[in-house]
């Protein structure tokens, strides 16, 4: 008796594994696809840029005034949910990825090295799944809510997602549908409690004034 519940306790969690859909995650699929990261604009540190630049694919016209991301201080992150997910908040964290090196400003800087084959939870094979990818700088915060220096791609529908079908094994869709963007600075709690309270204090000197 033992033996035969054991052996549908298996069952059933081997196929609720083989029902979760499969993406590969990245954001360079060469010839189709690709989206480079990039650091803050100097002179607009605090605004996110979004748009495909003349290095993405498809092109774009995107000027960013940052450099493209390097090393293993910046994290790619991915966080998925159901297709009718609408707030971000809701989506579930995934997988990450940290970004390459390069001599210069050039590619590969910007691209995370390609992870394939990410099981997304709660999504089955065949279904289209709600993304959205943020990038942070680990040297501002452990994690992506923590860090001070931060961007994220906005939410984005996957292609319907591969796994183990009920026909055999269905090819996983590469991350696309989203664009280029840039990281942007976070002013820490404190500092808006300094503009705060000088905000304040300005407020009571024109009233004495008066």
């Amino acid at each position: 008796m033992k033996k035969t519940l054991l052996t549908i306790i298996a069952t059933v969690l081997t196929v609720s594994a083989m029902a979760q859909g499969t993406l590969n995650f990245g954001n360079s699929f060469s010839p189709n696809f690709r989206a480079p990261i990039y650091a803050d604009n100097p002179a607009n540190p605090g605004v996110s840029q979004t748009g495909q630049s003349a290095l993405g694919i498809p092109t774009g016209s995107t000027v960013y005034g940052g450099a493209l991301l390097q090393g293993t201080r910046y994290v790619m992150a991915l966080y998925a949910g159901p297709s009718s997910v609408t707030d971000p908040t809701l989506l579930t964290f995934v997988t990450s990825g940290v970004f390459r090196t390069a001599t210069g400003n050039v590619l590969p800087a910007g691209l995370i090295t390609t992870v394939t084959d990410v099981i997304i939870p709660g999504v089955p094979t065949g279904s289209q799944a709600k993304l959205e990818v943020r990038v942070f700088d680990t040297t501002t915060g452990a994690t992506f809510d923590l860090a001070t220096d931060r961007g994220r791609s906005g939410l984005f529908l996957s292609g319907p997602l591969g796994g183990a079908g009920t026909g055999g094994p269905v090819l996983p869709p590469d991350l696309t549908g989203w664009a280029s963007f840039s990281l942007a600075g976070i002013p820490e709690p404190s500092t808006f409690a300094l503009a705060g309270l000088g905000a304040a204090a300005l407020l009571i000197f024109r009233r004495r004034k008066n």
